[in-house]
């Protein structure tokens, strides 16, 4: 696990209690040197119940201000545990604008 996946995760954790929590890194599938550039969130979270999706990316962003500044690409899927239950996945990542290593 990259420093960065580590410490998405912490923060996640430690801020949101999730109930299901995957910080995936996917620099590995984008061109460009940076091993921690491209990272997937899905979050799981109480928290979420009464935020609408805009607002559930709003507070993660603002979770990573910081962070994002060395970030190039940040997926998040945000659910409740209603939603999680239904779902059972988030959708896959979208291909680089940069080109993909694939």
């Amino acid at each position: 696990m990259s420093d960065m996946q580590e410490h998405l995760r912490v923060q996640l954790e430690t801020t949101l209690s999730p109930s299901h929590l995957e910080v995936i890194n996917e620099s590995h599938q984008h061109s460009g040197p940076d091993n921690e550039s491209h990272f997937k969130l899905i979050v799981v979270s109480n928290y979420f119940s009464d935020l609408k999706l805009i607002d559930r990316h709003r507070f993660i962003n603002k979770l990573f201000k910081e962070e994002l500044g060395h970030i190039h690409a940040l997926a998040m899927h945000t659910y409740t545990a209603e939603e999680w239950e239904l779902r059972q996945s988030a959708p896959d990542s979208p291909k680089c604008a940069g080109g993909s290593k694939s």
